[in-house]
């Protein structure tokens, strides 16, 4: 059975202070593989993530904006500055074919959003004017509401327990 791709089009963000965010997008993505989708996965912040070394073996289209994560590192006002000049060349590059996928998912927007690493009126104006018939994946935490309004779907992860609240930082295979 084939896809009905003029049925696509739809916009996602994946939030909260729960653990899953990014399992989620990345859950999405393997069942839109499954169905013979053509995707894109952009991640942000991050680096040798299980996930990376997957989909780089796989043939999938695999960006990674590679700067340590805010939330991890303190930035001086400098540094952010810079994060952001850098961040908008790699934004550009990454989007430029953006008609070519069905699914695009692009990971941890909300914390460069929060940061303002990522100008609010990128993300607003890449929700208005994708193609039609491309899903698209938003995930991270803090997401202002601005875009939570314009999107059709938002799910909130909500933490109840975590192992990190016991000092169990986060381990290769599980939480990365």
């Amino acid at each position: 059975m084939a896809i009905e791709k003029d049925k696509l089009g739809l916009v996602h963000i994946y939030t909260g202070e729960g653990k899953g965010k990014t399992s989620s997008g990345m859950g999405l993505i393997v069942r839109a593989l499954g169905r013979g989708l053509k995707v894109k996965i952009i991640q942000l912040f991050k680096r040798d993530t299980g996930e990376q070394f997957f989909f780089e073996n796989s043939g999938v289209k695999y960006l990674q904006f590679k700067p340590l994560h805010p939330y991890f590192k303190d930035y001086n006002p400098t540094q952010l500055e810079s994060l952001k000049k850098e961040f908008l060349i790699f934004w550009e590059g990454a989007l430029r074919d953006i008609e070519e996928y069905d699914l695009i998912l692009i990971d941890e927007v909300g914390p460069g959003l929060n940061w303002k690493v990522i100008p609010e009126n990128l993300v607003l104006d890449l929700i208005k004017n994708k193609p039609k018939n491309t899903e698209l994946v938003l995930t991270g935490r803090d997401f202002p509401d601005s875009v939570k309004e314009k999107v059709d779907y938002v799910t909130d992860l909500q933490k109840i327990k975590h192992p990190y609240d016991k000092g169990i930082l986060a381990r290769e295979g599980i939480e990365f």
